[in-house]
This record gives C-alpha cells, structure tokens and sequence, in this order.
C-alpha cells in the first residue's frame, strides 16, 4: 500500500512539472566538413512544482556521430555557466541535463546547446576530376528534436559559398546569399515532441575534408628543466576522391585545378616550444614554416605532395617546452597540467587518440584529472638512457576528438628528489669501471704460448740489478776499511780496530755469499736464454761513424739526391758486433767475476 502511494505521488509530481520549449532558435554551421549545430532554447516549466534537471536528445539520425555536446548558460560578466550532463541512453544520446538551481512553477530558463556532428556530410559525386569542385549533401531535420513541445522554432543555415545545386523548401524558407532560413511559417508553431521531416541541402564545398584517422601524443617529462612532445599523425583526405591520374603540370598551371586538394594547414604550437622538428619515414621535411607569436607559435605544415579525395600521409613532428611552465613541485609532491589534445589543425577530428604521459623513473602515486572521461589503458615501462627499471607510462585512449576538447588535464606523482643523482653516478660508475678494466687488460698477459727467452731476459735482468746492488754493498765494505785503517794510522787503537775490521768482513762476506748464489742463478738463466737463439748488437762507434762519413762523400761525388738528410745505410756486421745471448751474460758475468778478483787482491 506505501508503494502504491509513493507511485502515485511520483506520477503526480512529474505530470506536474510539465515542460516546453518557449522558443527556439538553430543555427547549423555547413562551412567546413564538421556539423555544428548551436541551439538557444527558451525552457519554460508550465507545471505547478518546480524541477532540477531535464531530458535532452540528440537527433536520431545523427545520434552516432556526436564527437562533442555541451549546454551552457550565460552568466555575469560574460561567463558561461556549464551544466551538468549525464549520459542515460548511449545508443539513442538521450542526456539527463542539471539545472544550476531549481527551475520553479511558471518560470523559465535560456541556455545554448553546442553540437558538432563527425560524418555527417556526404560528398556527392563520390568521385571527381582534377578540375571539378566538390558538392556536398546534408541530410538534417527541419524541426528541433526534443522530447518536449516547441512553441516557436527558427533554423539557421550557413554555407560556404553561394552555390547551392538545391535545398528542401519546407516551410517556404528565404535564401540570402550563402544563408538558407527556415522562419515565420506555421509549419514550426507548436510542434510536437520528437517530431522529425527531412532536410536535404546540396552544395558546393571546397574547405578541407581533413580527417586525423589515428594521433598519438607522447609527453615526455624530465626533472632536468625539459618536457619533450612528439605527435605521430595520421591524415586521409575524406571528400570526393580524385577521378583520373594527377596532372603536376595543370595543377600548378590552372589556378581552379584541384580546388578541394589541401596544399597545407596550420598547427598552433604553446608559445615556449622550442627545437621543433617535422619528419616522415623518408627523413626530414623542409616545406614547413615557423611563425613566432606572443602567445603562441604557429607551425605551417606543407605535405610532401597535394592531398585530394582517398589520398592520406603520415609524418611526426615534435618539440620541446620548458618544465617551469607546466611542473609544479611542493616537496616530493609534483603536478603537471598540459593539454590533453593539441590543436593540429583548423576544424580537426581525430577518430583514435592515444595519449602516453612518461614520467621519471621511481614517481609513484600516480593520479590524474581529466576534463572529461577517457579510457586509461594498462601502464607500462618504458626504457631509455641510464633507466635501471624503466619509467612509468601513463596511456590513454579516446575516440572522436574535435577542437573543443583542447583542454588541460592534471596528472600528480611523488617523486624522491635524490633520484636524481642516479644518472650521475651511473655515468662517473661507467667511466670507473672503464677505467678500471682497460688497467686491468694491459697488465695481463692473454698470449695462448709463454715467450721463455723474454722470461729469461726479464729475470736475468732482475739477477743483475740485485748483483750490482750487492757490489754496491761490498764497495761500501772496502771504503769502510779504508777508513778504519786511516783511523787506525792515526790513533793506535788496536781494540778499536779490530772490532770495525771483524764488522767489516762479516757484511763483506755476506754480500760475497749473495753475489755466488746470484751468479749461479744468472748461468741457469742466460743459458736458457741462449738456447732460443737470440742475439745482442753492441753498436762499434768508431765504424759507425767512419760508414756514415763514406757514404755520404759517394752521394756528394755522384751526385744523386736519393738519400735523406743524416741518413746511411750501414751493413750490421761491419757496424755492430753481434753476440748471441749466451756469451753477452758471459761477459756480463766476467765483468762481476772481476769484481771479486779486485775484492781479493786487496786482501
């Protein structure tokens, strides 16, 4: 019985609060290959209770190519006051729309509807030559769909020049020019909900039907003071495709030839972009210029080749923006607010959107604001220079983007400002480990066969230096006695004596024992060294010199200027004496033996 009584008591409410469209006002924007529509509806509640929202409907035959919706209310100052829509039937587009306050009884309210409708433009023909223009069919409706009665209604019509091949003539409309109106006819007094009659216009339209079949925006941003952007686009011309072969020649001949081809088109990039490059898969493209502005810098992108109807291209192009004016930090605590589309041309569509945010590696707490719903795909790393784990990549996705969904969003993150000594220290850590392998390399011996005769060189070497420090020692022995036997001379302290000649002969001695155990070493070595066949040339100067001097007066004498400046050629057997290995220690080894021989004569 309470249910029953609550029913009742919502039916009687909503019957009560019964609304309709006072007056209405359309204008349909042709003039490009996008529909916008703007719609000023008069709302008046003719109930007896006061409401807060209100059903809006999309026309049914357009239903699937809304890219943009929006409904506003001018406000003080000049400021639109945006409503709040929410989406009740997405296959039919039917809007539940908010009211900022409650409409009451027997008042009414103003607001404008924006509408741009993607592919709702048909090129007819389908296919044209070179040197035609491009006609256009709109399919529209001659009344303002709404599930609530219109009182008045009037339609609008802008084209883009004034040839119109025809136009459906209901309600007697009024042409201008390049404006068709549909007014002051009883045909749209109090027309009921829902109520639909076709429209039909065909014309002639000659605006780019540029279409970005796929963008993706990468934004790269770095704690180092720079955000890198890069935009991958790709366009296909969606008018009336190209009958025939291209002609270069009348096309550049015939001022009218290709009239609905694009040549170029604008791209507004932020004001600080910086280093800016446009490329395809072939390299870089030079038909591009760049005008500077105050707010904003204006990149002319010229294709490669005209685009007509079916035609597409790709190319990338990129730039970099300065962090200061977009990242904002407080603490560990960082946000950066950029756009979530850019303008890439005039009256842009885009069909598939990617967005892909990288931030620096370690951010955690990822959180964004979007300005409107879009799909968030699965993070993932993406590696560059000097990453051990990879940054984290933000993706998002959404379809049908026009130029009103230019707008910023905020993405926060945490991020540990000693992160960013890592680069650092991985550079300084490469170098050290560079550094320290090529120290590593050069004092290690990688031959597959030991080279004995340079072994044997090395320790015979060694051998000799301990030897001549030995003598070293023995040499300072006899000079010791020298001096004790001067003392001696001259005191005639025989004690005395005694004691520094015992000290004496027990160091000579000792150096004596480790001379023939070096010597016996050093045979071992300098025989062995002998035995791999190596030689020693011991320069004879005086020879050298009397060689030098012979050949020199024969090339006076001939005449000839072969020969450099201080340059002879000598034979090796006239100039050196040559010895094997085995008899240059031996001599060696004599030179030390005559030592000992002196040692023991002064004994």
């Amino acid at each position: 019985m309470l249910k029953l009584t609550l029913i009742l008591l919502l039916g009687a409410t909503i019957a009560s609060a019964t609304l309709i469209n006072e007056e209405v006002s359309r204008v349909i924007d042709l003039k490009a290959h996008l529909v916008k529509i703007s719609t000023t509806v008069t709302l008046k509640n003719d109930g007896a209770s006061s409401v807060s929202s209100f059903e809006y409907s999309v026309e049914p035959s357009h239903a699937k190519q809304l890219a943009y919706i929006s409904v506003s209310q001018g406000g003080e100052g000049g400021e639109s006051v945006n409503f709040k829509l929410t989406q009740k039937d997405v296959a039919k587009k039917l809007f539940s729309v908010t009211l900022p306050k409650k409409l009451d009884a027997k008042s009414s309210v103003k607001f404008v509807v924006e509408e741009v409708f993607a592919g709702a433009l048909s090129p007819f023909p389908k296919e044209i030559s070179q040197s035609q223009s491009q006609l256009i069919i709109y399919r529209g409706n001659h009344f303002y769909y709404s599930p609530y009665q219109t009182v008045s209604q009037s339609t609008t019509v802008e084209l883009p020049s004034n040839t119109i091949e025809s136009y459906s003539k209901f309600g007697n409309p009024s042409k201008e020019d390049s404006v068709i109106k549909y007014e002051d006819s009883t045909e749209f007094e109090n027309v009921p909900a829902n109520s639909q009659n076709a429209m039909k216009i065909h014309y002639e339209n000659n605006s780019p039907f540029l279409t970005i079949s796929k963008l993706t925006r990468v934004v790269e941003v770095s704690h180092w003071g720079n955000i890198a952007v890069e935009e991958n686009v790709d366009i296909r011309h969606t008018g009336s495709k190209l009958k025939g072969s291209f002609s270069r020649y009348d096309y550049q001949r015939q001022p009218n030839s290709g009239a609905s081809s694009v040549k170029s088109f604008k791209t507004i990039l932020p004001a600080s972009a910086a280093d800016v490059y446009y490329r395809d898969e072939i390299g870089n493209i030079s038909t591009s210029n760049l005008y500077e502005k105050d707010d904003s810098v204006d990149f002319e992108i010229r294709p490669r080749f005209p685009l007509f109807g079916g035609w597409k291209t790709h190319y990338y192009f990129g730039y970099n923006l300065p962090s200061y004016n977009y990242l904002y930090s407080r603490g560990d605590l960082n946000a950066i607010k950029i756009r979530f589309v850019d303008h890439v041309m005039d009256e842009q569509m885009v069909e598939d959107f990617t967005l892909k945010v990288i931030l620096p590696e370690g951010s955690k707490n990822i959180k964004v604001h979007l300005p409107y719903e879009a799909k968030r795909e699965k993070d993932e790393l993406h590696l560059t220079y000097l990453d051990t784990v990879g940054r984290p990549v933000i993706i998002f996705t959404k379809q049908n983007l026009v130029e009103q969904h230019i707008e910023d969003f905020t993405l926060t993150y945490t991020f540990n400002r000693l992160l960013l000594l890592q680069e650092p220290l991985l550079i300084v850590g490469a170098f050290f480990l560079l550094f320290f392998t090529v120290i590593i390399i050069v004092r290690l011996d990688f031959s597959i066969a030991h080279d004995k005769m340079s072994e044997a060189r090395m320790r015979v070497q060694g051998v000799i230096e301990k030897v001549q420090s030995e003598q070293a020692k023995r040499d300072g022995c006899y000079k010791a006695y020298e001096s004790a036997v001067t003392k001696f001379k001259a005191t005639k302290d025989h004690s005395a004596f005694s004691q520094s000649r015992r000290s004496i002969e027990k160091d000579h001695k000792e150096a004596t024992n480790s001379i023939n155990q070096l010597l016996s070493k050093l045979r071992e070595d300098a025989a062995e060294a002998a035995e791999r066949g190596g030689i020693i040339l011991q320069p004879k100067k005086v020879e050298i010199s009397r060689l030098i001097q012979d050949e020199q007066i024969k090339h006076r004498k001939s005449g000839k200027r072969g020969m450099k400046k201080g340059c002879t050629i000598v034979n090796i057997q006239e100039a050196f004496n040559v010895h094997t290995v085995d008899e240059y220690f031996k001599t060696r080894i004599n030179m030390v033996c005559c030592w000992w021989k002196c040692f023991k004569n002064k004994q």
